[in-house]
């Protein structure tokens, strides 16, 4: 019998030893595959990009996790307390490893031949190991992996370190990841603003995140919540009422969208274009923060604006009918009739699929009266459309023509009908529809190019393309101001005559003869520059441009920062026809010229990058206009910061060779390559002057004169002087305006993706230009009128409008016009003028011009 114990006495001293060699063992094997424990304590968390206006306001946010991180100290001692009591009660106790928990899994172990189901034993330390470092494959390995993983973690790291970041980690479906990002997610409320019941619905999420939220399954998720409660109660976390009030609530969770302060998806997207370019795909992960050039209220009033025009565009061109009909009795279902209670509960869930964009909400129409009727939203609340909420809906023929004007309702609209409504106010509604046009509006600051407000489209959901940065289109007669200034800078002046009369040209591409003409079909005579340009006469254009040359006039617009290489090289160029292609943010960086005297700026979108944790990445350094600086070469537009600096912001650094993150797929940004090492800090980057600062004051004073008496003169509702830009309409689809004051530049365009024409009575005076003047109506508000500073080497001389020369003493029909020195007409009048020749007539006010 001794014998008999001895032997069972070493077979167990040598099977512990055993197990014992066999976990050393398994323990060297493993542990070079594990990661240290303390690179937990400094782990960087998964973190969105991040893009907010220039004065920190959130504009959207980027990234497959959203993740909020939470100090423990923030989180709601019912929420910890509800995730301790399911998930690991005893975690306080432990070192890492639950030997019950890990005793009954090792059992389901053995009955499932090595692969887990179910809990699997797992404490919170290693599940934060499963979640981090591991994959989610449930084998005996990995659970192994689990094991020597939370046992360094134990060691390395405080109990309430581990919790903290375990709170912060752990996935909860719906690309949430952490607690407050949860709470965010499914209810729209910050942790800590939850109650009982939603906080155990979020506390037991973890267990089966994808299926068992409660979005996904909601039968799932209510009876681990309700086991969740059970658990709080059993370990007096709550007492009986809180358990039984918190069991009864019913879900209200709901897919919350990522929450952002001001809408500006087309910046937001070109922004993180540019980012991707130069940083790759980390950006989405490694807590990137961009701040913008984007002015929240130049911003907002942009969108508003440009959402007015098109509506305003799309209701003068007639209601193209409902979007869909639904049937109006359930006889007419067939087999799905058994499926609804009523008819309003059919319409109720058709409804539902269908999409609102913004503030385009679809309905059915439910009844009618005669000047009235009612219609049912997806929400279940009906309302009811006035008369004056749809008397606007001619029936759509084409571009060109409407059908009879409605009578009643019953003219516009039938039960059943697929609609959309707005709210023109909180109770009164308008029928709309979805608009075919499209629009831009883009405003920069003249001075460096900041990007104050974009607008790519009417709405990004519907389409994502950037009508402001990557729609090239015909500038039709916006691109004249360059022609005239080519001829400026030619040596004509605005009193130089041209002959408005018919022009006939020998075409062997058309076989025959092209006669340009000008609206209308008028002509004018013999007829000043400066009134050929605030009339946008295209024949006195195309006679500028004979004179100047073709190739000059290319020449000089590329100052302007247009790429010319497709421009045609005959007549087409003086109206901005042809083969002429640009965008909105080419045509408001070439008015910027003439905003701010002559100089030429890049656009730029991207202010600022850094981490959240504050490392600065980047910050621009934009060209910026200098009159009284002398002439710098060109400089790098951005600069990156060294580690060293960060304390210094007057210090710049270059990356090597790095791209400027406004730099589109063609461009880079310009500056010396470093290889590599930190630049020492440079002069402020100044802008170059691409025009002579008094031809540039000349036609700021003609483009003056295009709202003060030509085609823009709608603008001078705004009752400032101070006001300059050019209209443009081409034959085919484009309408634009191009306008700006001394400390803004803004720029809308309107027309078809497709290049359908918008209809022969579209302009760039009834589109565009009402657009720009309620965008510039918010943009300018509380601004002082500021006309340009005179420059030296100008001088004003009294001439005949009729002819150009200088006037004669005492003539009363004189006006004051501009010149350069050198190109003014020779004879010198009298500097005394008679007090009456003003005789208080507008067209020789010498403020109009100066």
């Amino acid at each position: 019998m001794r014998r008999v114990l001895s032997c069972i006495m070493w077979l167990a001293v040598s099977g512990v030893c055993a197990l014992v060699l066999t976990l050393v063992g398994i323990f060297l094997y493993l542990d070079p595959q594990i990661p240290s424990a303390e690179s937990y304590r400094h782990l960087r968390l998964e973190t969105p990009l991040r893009i907010f206006t220039s004065d920190g306001q959130l504009i959207a946010e980027f990234g497959q996790r959203r993740l909020i991180p939470l100090p423990i100290a923030e989180m709601p001692e019912l929420f910890i307390a509800a995730l301790l009591d399911t998930e690991d009660k005893r975690f306080y106790d432990h070192g890492g490893i639950d030997l019950i928990t890990l005793a009954n899994a090792g059992v389901s172990l053995i009955q499932h031949r090595g692969a887990i189901r179910g809990p699997g034993g797992s404490t919170i330390t290693m599940q934060l190991a499963r979640n981090i470092s591991f994959t989610l494959e449930r084998t005996f390995l990995r659970k192994f992996k689990e094991i020597v993983l939370a046992l360094k973690i134990e060691r390395e790291l405080e109990k309430d370190e581990i919790l903290e970041l375990y709170l912060n980690v752990i996935p909860f479906g719906k690309h949430a990841y952490g607690a407050e990002a949860a709470a965010r997610t499914y209810y729209g409320r910050a942790l800590d603003e939850l109650n009982l019941s939603q906080l155990a619905m979020l506390a037991g999420i973890p267990q089966a995140p994808t299926a068992g939220n409660p979005i996904n399954g909601p039968d799932r998720s209510l009876r681990r919540r309700n086991l969740v409660l059970t658990r709080m109660l059993e370990q007096g976390s709550i007492d009986r009422a809180q358990h039984d009030s918190a069991v009864a609530a019913p879900i209200t969770a709901s897919v919350h969208g990522r929450t952002t302060e001001l809408p500006a998806p087309y910046a937001a997207e070109r922004a993180r274009r540019q980012l991707l370019k130069r940083y790759g795909r980390r950006i989405y992960t490694d807590g990137f923060e961009v701040f913008t050039t984007i002015d929240p209220r130049m911003q907002s009033a942009a969108r508003a604006a440009l959402t007015n025009g098109i509506h305003g565009y799309d209701e003068r061109h007639g209601y193209r009918g409902p979007e869909a009909r639904f049937a109006t009795d359930l006889e007419e279902l067939a087999n799905s009739a058994s499926e609804f209670p009523s008819i309003d509960a059919y319409w109720l869930s058709a409804i539902a699929a269908i999409v609102p964009y913004r503030d385009q909400l679809p309905a059915v129409v439910t009844r009618l009266q005669e000047r009235s009727f009612a219609a049912l939203l997806s929400n279940g609340a009906e309302v009811e459309v006035p008369w004056e909420g749809m008397a606007w809906a001619r029936p759509h023929v084409d571009a060109n023509t409407l059908g009879p004007r409605p009578r009643n309702a019953g003219d516009i609209v039938a039960p059943g009908d697929v609609i959309r409504l707005r709210a023109v106010e909180s109770t009164r509604w308008r029928l709309s529809q979805l608009p075919g046009v499209q629009g831009s509006l883009v405003a920069l600051d003249p001075e460096d190019g900041a990007v104050r407000a974009l607008v790519g489209g009417y709405n990004f959901n519907i389409r994502q393309f950037n009508h402001a940065t990557q729609a090239k289109r015909q500038p039709g007669s916006g691109f004249k101001p360059f022609v005239y200034s080519a001829a400026l800078d030619h040596g004509l002046t605005p009193a130089s005559m041209f002959t408005d009369a018919p022009l006939v040209f020998d075409d062997a591409n058309l076989e025959g003869y092209y006669r340009p003409g000008n609206f209308g079909g008028t002509f004018q005579g013999p007829t000043r520059l400066r009134t050929a340009l605030y009339r946008s006469i295209n024949l006195v254009s195309m006679r500028v441009l004979l004179e100047v040359g073709a190739d000059n006039v290319v020449s000089f617009v590329e100052r302007f920062g247009f790429d010319t290489s497709q421009f045609p090289r005959n007549t087409q160029l003086a109206i901005g026809g042809g083969t002429i292609a640009v965008t909105s943010m080419e045509m408001a960086r070439a008015f910027a010229v003439f905003a701010n005297g002559g100089f030429r700026v890049d656009p730029y979108l991207i202010q600022r990058i850094q981490r959240d944790n504050g490392e600065v990445l980047y910050v621009a350094a934009p060209k910026r206009v200098c009159r009284d600086c002398p002439e710098l070469e060109p400089t790098m537009q951005g600069i990156s910061v060294s580690p060293n600096h960060r304390e210094a912001p007057n210090a710049r650094a270059a990356d090597a060779g790095a791209a400027h993150p406004d730099a589109t797929e063609n461009e880079t940004a310009s500056g010396p390559d470093q290889g590599g090492e930190a630049a020492l800090p440079t002069p402020e980057p100044r802008a170059e002057r691409v025009i002579d600062e008094r031809v540039a004051f000349i036609m700021n004073s003609m483009l003056r004169d295009v709202v003060q008496r030509g085609t823009g003169s709608r603008a001078r509702q705004l009752g400032r002087r101070d006001l300059a830009g050019k209209t443009g309409t081409t034959n085919e689809a484009d309408t634009w305006f191009n306008g700006f004051t001394q400390n803004l530049v803004a720029t809308v365009w309107l027309g078809f993706g497709d290049n359908r024409p918008l209809g022969d009575n579209e302009f760039g005076s009834n589109g565009p230009l009402p657009i720009w003047i309620e965008f510039m109506r918010e943009a300018i508000a509380g601004e002082s009128e500021q006309l340009p500073p005179r420059p030296d080497g100008l001088v004003s001389m009294r001439i005949d409008p009729k002819t150009g020369d200088l006037a004669q003493p005492g003539d009363r029909g004189a006006v004051f016009e501009i010149f350069r020195e050198e190109y003014a007409p020779k004879r010198k009048l009298s500097t005394q003028t008679p007090a009456n020749l003003y005789d208080g007539r507008e067209e020789i006010r010498p403020e109009d011009i100066f």
